[in-house]
């Protein structure tokens, strides 16, 4: 079983650091660099988490956006590279997300990187994105898995994640279903487009699944992580650690330590 899931069921409510990478080869703003200087970035901020008390990692190629709905060749080699080296060096779960949505290239790196979990952004029905039309790859990420012998590689699916809008959906509760029931997510990550609606979609799924993983994928601060795990089971974080007041900046050590005090106190 996934170790991030493990800790859900042991009653603990992870707290997942994100690990954002510079521009991959490959990607629109990749300028000459070596994948040592990637590795270097990256272990930085994993171990800057670790340290501090984070609960798992999520490596993530933030520095690709615009994305293109499906990645490189080069992309998926620099990834397998440097989430192999943050596996080796953490002693807590890693997971991964490519921002193209490719679910195959993402299981592809998982199994061979050891890493534990990924997240699959449009993972049932279709979203209109800043980038065009992305579609389900629930179907490729399963048969994807299947076929590398992955079943140890947790998938963590969005539903009407934040940063698109869904087409010709029957609605949240239907996706909720079909990413869970037809589509074989093993938890789900919500994200509305405030926070408020974030709580909402989270007690809404709640209600129709009371035993599912759920996970949510942003605005979560120490001050209302609390009440964000009211019906949640974790959380992505990431600005509320930072020196920028958004996803791209640098860790503060003692804003980690703060965070994880106050998950570790909320009730």
């Amino acid at each position: 079983m996934s170790r991030l899931l493990l800790q859900v069921n042991q009653g603990h409510r992870p707290v997942v650091g994100m690990v954002q990478l510079p521009a991959l080869p490959g990607g629109a703003n990749y300028r000459v660099g070596t994948v040592e200087a990637v590795i270097e970035a990256a272990r930085s901020e994993a171990e800057i988490l670790s340290r501090n008390g984070i609960d798992a990692l999520l490596v993530q190629n933030l520095g690709d956006i615009p994305v293109h709905h499906k990645t490189s060749v080069e992309q998926v080699a620099w990834m397998t590279r440097v989430t192999s080296e943050i596996v080796a060096a953490a002693s807590c779960p890693v997971g991964l997300n490519f921002l193209e949505n490719d679910a195959h290239a993402m299981m592809a790196v998982a199994s061979a990187s050891g890493a534990d979990f990924v997240r699959i952004k449009i993972y049932v029905g279709a979203m209109l994105t800043p980038f065009g039309i992305e579609s389900a790859q629930a179907h490729v990420a399963i048969k994807a898995r299947t076929a590398l012998g992955a079943d140890n590689v947790a998938i963590l699916a969005d539903v009407h994640d934040r940063t698109g809008t869904p087409i010709a959906t029957g609605g949240f509760e239907e996706d909720v279903e079909f990413a869970l029931r037809l589509g074989l997510a093993d938890g789900l990550v919500l994200t509305g487009k405030s926070y408020e609606q974030t709580l909402d979609m989270v007690a809404r799924a709640r209600a129709q699944y009371p035993k599912a993983p759920l996970f949510v994928g942003g605005g979560v601060t120490s001050e209302n992580f609390a009440e964000a795990m009211a019906e949640a089971n974790g959380a992505f974080v990431s600005t509320a650690m930072k020196d920028s007041g958004s996803a791209v900046g640098r860790f503060v050590p003692q804003k980690v330590q703060d965070f994880m005090a106050a998950a570790r106190r909320a009730p």
